[in-house]
C-alpha cells in the first residue's frame, strides 16, 4: 500500500526543514518569491513534513508541503520543496471560497520559472471528479506538455503521489488557522475537494516524469505541492 511508504513527520520538522531547504536551494527561491509577487503570503509555521520510501531505487527522500495564502481567500497555494533543493508549487483558484475552479502549476526549467493554468474541467473533463482515473490525468498532462526539470533523486508512485496530496491537503484543516478563516460547513465542504487535488498532484507527477525530471513521480519533489493550501 501506498500509505505504507508514506511517512507523515508533522509540523515541527516541516517548519525546519522547509526553512533549511529554501535558505540553500535557488530553485526553492525562485518559486517562493513568485507566489509572493502574485500576492500570495507564504506560512512556513504550518509546513508538513513527508518521508517518502521508493519501491523501485529502495530510497527515500524528504518533502515538505507550505501552504500559501491570498488575503481574500480566492487564491491559495502549495509548494513542495524536497531533499536536493527541488521544488515545485500549485495555486488552486477557489469559488466561494470552497470549491477549487482551476489550478496553475509552477515548475522551474533550465532556470526559469514556467507557469501552466488549467481549469478542474480540463483535467476532469467531463467525469465526475472522483471517477477520473490515473491514465486519464496522465494523458491530458502529456497533452499539456512535459516540463524538463532536474533529474529525479528516487522514484515515487502515482499511489503515493495520490496519499501525500491527500494527506497534505486534510491535514491542514485541523489547525488553527483553518478555523479562524473557516466555519465546520466551509471545512466539510473543502474536505470534499480532495479527489481533485489528488488528480492535480497527478498532473504535476506525470507532466514531469521521465524528463530529465523532478516532480512527484521520479524525483524527490513530491507532487503534493498539488496539495494546495488548503486553507480555503
Amino acid at each position: 500500500m501506498a500509505t505504507d511508504t508514506v511517512a507523515h513527520l508533522g509540523v515541527e520538522l516541516g517548519y525546519r526543514f522547509f526553512s533549511s531547504v529554501l535558505e540553500e536551494s535557488k530553485e526553492a527561491q525562485a518559486i517562493h518569491a513568485h507566489l509572493v509577487e502574485v500576492g500570495l503570503d507564504p506560512q512556513p509555521e504550518r509546513s508538513h513534513l513527508f518521508n517518502v520510501f521508493s519501491p523501485d531505487s529502495l530510497k527515500s527522500v524528504a518533502i515538505a508541503i507550505t501552504p500559501f495564502v491570498s488575503e481574500d481567500l480566492e487564491r491559495e497555494a502549495g509548494m513542495s520543496v524536497s531533499q536536493g533543493g527541488h521544488a515545485q508549487a500549485v495555486i488552486v483558484e477557489m469559488s466561494n471560497r470552497i470549491n477549487i475552479s482551476a489550478f496553475t502549476h509552477i515548475a522551474v526549467s533550465d532556470g526559469e520559472v514556467v507557469t501552466s493554468r488549467h481549469s478542474v474541467k480540463e483535467l476532469a473533463r467531463g467525469r465526475p471528479s472522483a471517477s477520473v482515473a490515473d491514465d486519464h490525468v496522465r494523458a491530458f498532462a502529456e497533452k499539456v506538455g512535459k516540463v524538463k526539470a532536474a533529474a529525479p533523486l528516487v522514484e515515487i508512485e502515482a499511489r503515493q503521489t495520490r496519499s501525500l496530496a491527500s494527506v497534505a491537503y486534510n491535514s491542514l484543516f485541523g489547525d488553527s488557522f483553518s478555523e479562524t478563516v473557516h466555519d465546520e460547513r466551509e471545512i466539510s465542504a473543502l474536505r470534499a475537494n480532495t479527489n481533485i487535488v489528488a488528480q492535480i498532484g497527478l498532473f504535476v507527477l506525470f507532466r514531469t516524469e521521465g524528463s530529465a525530471c523532478c516532480s512527484c513521480s521520479c524525483s524527490c519533489w513530491g507532487s503534493s505541492s498539488c496539495s494546495t493550501s488548503s486553507v480555503g
